[in-house]
């Protein structure tokens, strides 16, 4: 019994230390401009922590969408793969909201 109690708790302990290690390497995949524009977006008034960052997937390019949930624009700061902000028309814009495919949410700060 003693040694089942052992192997569980290495068990969890191996499982808790995989979680942290993810966590911290999702910041770490943003590019250095997408780093910069988080921290101008969310120091002023210490944001980072309910900040986050959606990836997505459209038309085969990758887009960041940086959102906080204080904030009252939704894709206002929604940029691609180097940093720029689409310039699309409505058109393109309901083609977008239609056909993203969010890869994944996560914090934009660790």
């Amino acid at each position: 019994m003693r040694r089942f109690a052992t192997i569980l708790l290495i068990i969890f302990l191996l499982g808790i230390d995989s979680c942290k290690k993810d966590e911290t390497s999702n910041s770490d995949q943003f590019p250095g401009w997408l780093q910069a524009k988080i921290t101008e977006l969310t120091s002023e008034f210490n944001l980072c922590k309910i900040t986050e960052v959606t990836i997505i997937e459209y038309k085969g390019q990758k887009y960041y969408h940086v959102y906080c949930g204080v904030w009252s624009c939704m894709y206002c700061q929604l940029f691609d793969e180097t940093g720029n902000r689409p310039t699309w028309d409505n058109v393109e814009w309901n083609d977008f909201f239609s056909n993203k495919k969010e890869i994944k949410i996560v914090p934009a700060c660790p």
